[in-house]
């Protein structure tokens, strides 16, 4: 009896190690939270502002080169977030822009999607379809194309966008870009401008 229980001692032992050696030869994957992976800043700033956008939006491109510069200017000062209103009834490509952008930040690379789609925004709005332009664009900040091209044609996604819009409305946001700076809702760039002032006398 003895016997027979140091044998399954044993056994049990040699099972638990090669699962553990398994287990740290296998590779890990890095997790990525999405909901970070539109932030940036610091997350104790003084000032935090929630941007919801519209990638096709002519007055959010404008917003998002101003608020790039003045974050630039004031990196440990602010923390933003970014969040999906696309404005389907008017831009046709509102949500293929979102989804792309969805996708990218999955994979960690939502800051350097943004800052190639945003700036040729005026050329990519005019295609038909931007797919080839936003596949380009994923290739070279070094997305994973299969990835992305799963994270497309999945439901999940789109269903973020469409949530995130819905709480957007549910605050009572109708046209972007739209900030809540530290809580209080501005609409537009040029409001955007005067609050930040009022955080931000010199600047």
């Amino acid at each position: 009896m003895n016997k027979l229980l140091s044998t399954m001692v044993i056994v049990l032992v040699l099972a638990g190690f090669i699962v553990g050696v398994k287990y740290l030869k296998a590779p890990s994957k890095a997790v990525i939270n999405v909901q970070m992976a539109r932030a940036k800043g610091n997350p104790d700033a003084r000032v935090k502002i929630v941007e919801f956008i519209d990638f096709q939006c002519p007055a959010c491109a404008y917003g998002v080169k101003y608020l790039k510069t003045f974050f630039d200017e004031h990196p440990n000062d602010l923390y933003i977030q970014v969040k999906y209103f696309p404005l389907t009834n008017m831009h046709h490509h509102a949500m293929i822009s979102a989804l792309y952008s969805e996708c990218a930040a999955r994979q960690g690379k939502f800051w350097a999607l943004d800052d190639l789609m945003i700036p040729q925004q005026a050329q990519w709005a005019q295609l038909i379809s931007p797919d080839p332009v936003f596949q380009s664009m994923a290739v070279q900040v070094g997305m994973n194309v299969d990835q992305l091209n799963a994270c497309l044609d999945s439901d999940d996604a789109r269903r973020v966008i469409n949530d995130e819009k819905s709480v957007g409305q549910s605050l009572g946001i109708s046209s972007t870009p739209t900030y809540f700076i530290n809580g209080k809702m501005v609409v537009g760039t040029r409001s955007l401008q005067d609050e930040l002032k009022t955080y931000f006398p010199g600047s």
